[in-house]
């Protein structure tokens, strides 16, 4: 009997008891994502005292319906995404920087089809660039070509949603240029695409994944959200100092092809912090300047209540 008390006493110290109220984090399967399955995968959640749910999406569309319905807490995003769900709602507030502290972290790059006679940047003036519209990588695509000193009317852009769709027309030259993220750009230029740009060479950060939480979440679970990046932040520390005991994960998570595997460098995280105004303003002011939104304030949108420290 004393043994059964011991072993039940070791189970109960080493498993604190759980915080009632789930948070429910939805998650696209990007690299940028990794950091909330460590925290799963080595018990910090739990250790942290909170139950977390994490619910993978296949798409932004499906991850902001489920925003909208309720259905889950919070989620990873980007800037440009989380303000035009918002448009100034204040139904929710980016919470902290995700990857994109330094421009090393950027996974996006304008590529110049096999067939094309596109061999450098100067030659993508007037010429059509598949990008989504109103998206992050419609912004990157324009901040990676002003800071080539493109004029706005020299940038033209064709609309092709689906990523894998572009890739394919990028690679039968049914366009003649294309934006895409990491890992179908380096899958891209293995098939002969030509990276023309990358925002991970440019002078400052383009690029950024930002977590987000519901407002109401906010208001109603401060304990848990607190927790929850206590525990995000022992992930990133995992990760950073041990990268590739994490490697199979993040292949997984990540959704990095067999043939890249061994090469495909392990980002390094930043630790979660509030999404700074010098990151925001340039964002605001290019949704502004295309009338997809108003002017909406860094404090209308951004979190601070969060920070770790």
């Amino acid at each position: 009997m004393k043994i059964f008390f011991v072993v039940l006493f070791a189970l109960i110290t080493a498993f604190p008891a759980i915080a009632a109220e789930r948070l429910k984090i939805g998650l696209l399967l990007i690299e940028d994502s990794v950091p909330f399955w460590v925290a799963e995968q080595e018990n910090f959640y739990r250790e942290h005292r909170i139950d977390v749910e994490l619910i993978p999406f296949l798409s932004a569309l499906e991850r902001d319906s489920a925003l909208t319905a309720g259905a889950i807490d919070g989620a990873i995003s980007d800037p440009v995404g989380a303000i035009l769900f918002d448009r100034g709602s204040g139904r929710l507030k980016i919470t902290s920087l995700g990857l994109g502290k330094t421009p090393a972290e950027g996974v996006f790059a304008i590529l110049a089809a096999p067939k094309s006679d596109i061999s450098r940047v100067e030659q993508l003036k007037g010429v059509q660039i598949a990008v989504s519209n109103a998206t992050i990588i419609e912004y990157v695509t324009d901040r990676l070509l002003e800071n080539q000193n493109f004029k706005p009317e020299e940038i033209r852009k064709i609309e092709v949603k689906k990523m894998p769709v572009r890739m394919q027309m990028l690679l039968s030259s049914s366009v003649q240029a294309a934006t895409l993220p990491e890992p179908l750009a380096s899958i891209a230029a293995g098939k002969g695409a030509r990276v023309l740009l990358k925002d991970s060479t440019a002078e400052q950060s383009l690029s950024q994944t930002v977590i987000v939480f519901r407002s109401e979440v906010l208001a109603r679970k401060k304990t848990e959200v607190h927790e929850f990046f206590q525990a995000y932040a022992r992930a990133v520390e995992s990760i950073n100092t041990s990268p590739e005991k994490f490697r199979p994960l993040f292949l997984e998570k990540g959704r990095i092809p067999a043939f890249m595997a061994d090469s495909y460098a392990i980002p390094v995280y930043p630790e979660p912090e509030p999404f700074s105004r010098e990151m925001y303003e340039p964002v605001i002011k290019w949704l502004t300047t295309k009338g997809l939104v108003i002017e909406i304030p860094y404090e209308k949108m951004v979190s601070q209540d969060f920070m770790i420290r």
